[in-house]
């Protein structure tokens, strides 16, 4: 099998289960957007929409202005997705939660980074593939940070352990300080700051992890991996595609 390029999302998709990723990218089919991914979506491009403009201007936006980047984000893809999976929520619950996020990380952490790059793309190699990699920010003293969106608090043991921070670093062929922005959705909305650090034996590690899911790719063999929380109707949309033709009886 001939692999164009593979990217973080690609090989973590693979490690969850290896079906779901040759059904998204290699057969090309593509699972209902959640609420949650929706609003996560529109969150972040509020706020890379501020942090392009802070590069050269050294001042956040008006935060009236980042939240109708928000909404901007949130119309266009309410028109451009055919289906949502809202599941228990509705539209207008994710928007105002979404909403009250970016108004919480302006008021509280925007003020501390002063970034240097903004989804800027790294290109590099990995057994023989091209990597692509987008970290969110590489702020001016080279501390990578990652935008995050979150139903519970992260523990620190859950950043040490962020393969994409592992991958950043390869890209960017460097140990580094790395930080994950957590906007926690609690009824009242808190943004967690929790750094971690990758030096090169984290990068040496993540590299063969790397060379050998690329291996397995390439063989074209792509078992599922029906352990764990994701194989449910619930968490993927892949769901029915990937169980059909079974049949199950209840017992009696």
């Amino acid at each position: 099998m001939i692999l164009d390029h593979v990217s973080h999302s690609q090989l973590n998709q693979w490690l969850r289960c290896p079906r779901q990723w040759e059904f998204r990218y290699v057969k090309g089919l593509k699972m209902p957007p959640s609420g949650a991914l929706i609003e996560g979506g529109c969150y972040h491009k509020a706020l890379e929409l501020n942090f392009r403009q802070k590069i050269a201007s050294f001042e956040d936006l008006p935060v009236d202005e980042c939240l109708d980047a928000f909404s901007d984000e949130w119309e266009r893809r309410l028109v451009e997705e055919e289906f949502i999976e809202w599941e228990n929520r509705t539209p207008g619950f994710h928007k105002d939660e979404g909403i009250s996020l970016v108004t919480e990380y302006m008021a509280s952490t925007s003020f501390t980074v002063q970034p240097a790059k903004v989804e800027e793309a790294i290109v590099t190699e990995v057994a023989g593939v091209k990597f692509v990699c987008v970290p969110d920010i590489e702020d001016v003293k080279k501390i990578v940070i990652d935008h995050k969106t979150a139903a519970r608090a992260y523990r620190q043991e859950d950043v040490d352990k962020d393969l994409q921070a592992s991958a950043e670093a390869f890209a960017l062929d460097r140990p580094i300080m790395f930080q994950n922005h957590i906007a926690v959705k609690t009824k009242v909305p808190k943004i967690q700051v929790i750094k971690s650090f990758r030096i090169r034996t984290d990068i040496d590690w993540w590299a063969k992890l790397a060379a050998q899911v690329v291996a397995h790719m390439k063989t074209g063999i792509a078992p599922p991996n029906p352990n764990g929380w994701h194989c449910s109707p619930r968490f993927c949309g892949f769901y029915g595609v990937c169980r059909s033709g079974l049949i199950r009886s209840a017992l009696v």
